[in-house]
């Protein structure tokens, strides 16, 4: 997840090959943790940003970069890692996010329990055997139930599939459409799923803040803001890296209209998350 968003990183290490190429062939090897190929170093995906090869050969320094300079014009992704955006960060997450506030869940898991009890089938409805397997903490009154551990992640399964599944028929069609690589083209949805994961982690310190008493009366303006600056940075991106390989402006706009859907797609599950539900 990390390697997906530090392509958004307003900075990098630039590597000035001529420079390292008049350096003496002798001197030490960069002191690199994750082992990388400085001398080649294009993108700031696996970089841990320590600074250990800061000024090594005199041709390693830290420079400002567009954050969109990666995505646009950097080296193309591998295939899991843009399939672990779509159904990671766009799917896993979302409905790991979504499941605590969706009354629908709620029902549905009612009406499961119900089944079961009119059939005597009793085990589902047991408390969870270990803290480390569901919550389990009675003396705060915390105890999930098999029931409950199944229900969620039939839920959070359901809601990746849906969701992940719209997404990357949306992106490859649109690449297809497009000409286009459809791994490159799906790197346009970071920054909304960047955005996505601080709105869902920050979910819990608010739940914590209202807890004690702290209210926060602009929350849900900055939520949409941020939440629309996400959609827009990623219909920017997609827009740019769609114009790189359409042949024409019939086929960039029907593969940017296939581009919107899941803009839209995961726009409409934020907007349920904190203006519906």
């Amino acid at each position: 997840v990390f390697a997906l968003l530090a392509r958004l990183a307003p900075f990098q290490f630039r590597v000035d090959r001529s420079a390292w190429e008049r350096h003496p062939a002798k001197s030490p090897a960069v002191d690199c943790a994750p082992l990388l190929d400085v001398k080649h170093l294009q993108s700031m995906s696996q970089c841990h940003a320590c600074g250990r090869c800061s000024d090594h050969s005199k041709a390693v320094t830290l420079a400002p970069r567009s954050p969109n300079a990666e995505i646009l014009s950097g080296p193309p992704p591998a295939t899991n890692e843009v399939l672990l955006l779509i159904f990671g960060i766009l799917g896993v997450a979302i409905g790991a996010f979504q499941w605590t506030v969706n009354p629908w869940f709620v029902r549905a898991r009612q009406a499961a329990a119900e089944w079961l009890v009119n059939r005597n089938i009793l085990w589902p409805l047991t408390d969870s055997p270990a803290w480390w397997l569901l919550t389990a903490y009675p003396e705060a009154n915390d105890v999930f139930t098999w029931l409950d551990g199944i229900a969620i992640l039939a839920y959070i399964g359901t809601v990746t599939l849906v969701l992940g599944g719209t997404v990357l028929l949306a992106v490859r069609g649109a690449a297809r459409l497009a000409g286009a690589d459809w791994r490159r083209l799906a790197l346009g949805l970071v920054p909304l799923g960047g955005i996505g994961l601080f709105l869902g982690l920050s979910m819990m310190s608010v739940s914590q803040l209202r807890a004690e008493g702290i209210v926060l009366p602009w929350l849900g303006t900055l939520r949409g803001i941020l939440l629309a600056s996400g959609l827009l940075w990623s219909a920017w991106l997609g827009l740019r890296l769609l114009r790189q390989a359409a042949p024409g402006k019939a086929r960039l706009g029907a593969a940017f209209v296939f581009w919107l859907a899941p803009l839209a797609t995961v726009g409409a599950s934020w907007i349920f998350v904190f203006y519906v539900w």
